[in-house]
């Protein structure tokens, strides 16, 4: 497997935090509890995204 070039593991970083921020204002703004739960674990898989791609950025700056 290839290895994910630096840049966009930080886009990739950036965008995660975008939709997290966007999902959790979702949720706010969601009338049924079904909706608020679906864009919660929406944000949940797009924090873990980030701290995976976090991770793996500084496994790559450290050598």
């Amino acid at each position: 497997m290839a290895p994910i070039p630096p840049p966009l593991l930080r886009r990739a970083l950036i965008l995660d935090v975008v939709l997290t921020l966007l999902m959790l204002g979702l949720s706010l703004m969601a009338d049924q509890q079904l909706w608020r739960v679906i864009w919660c674990v929406g944000a949940l898989v797009a924090v873990l995204d980030a701290l995976l791609a976090s991770r793996l950025l500084d496994l790559k700056d450290r050598g």
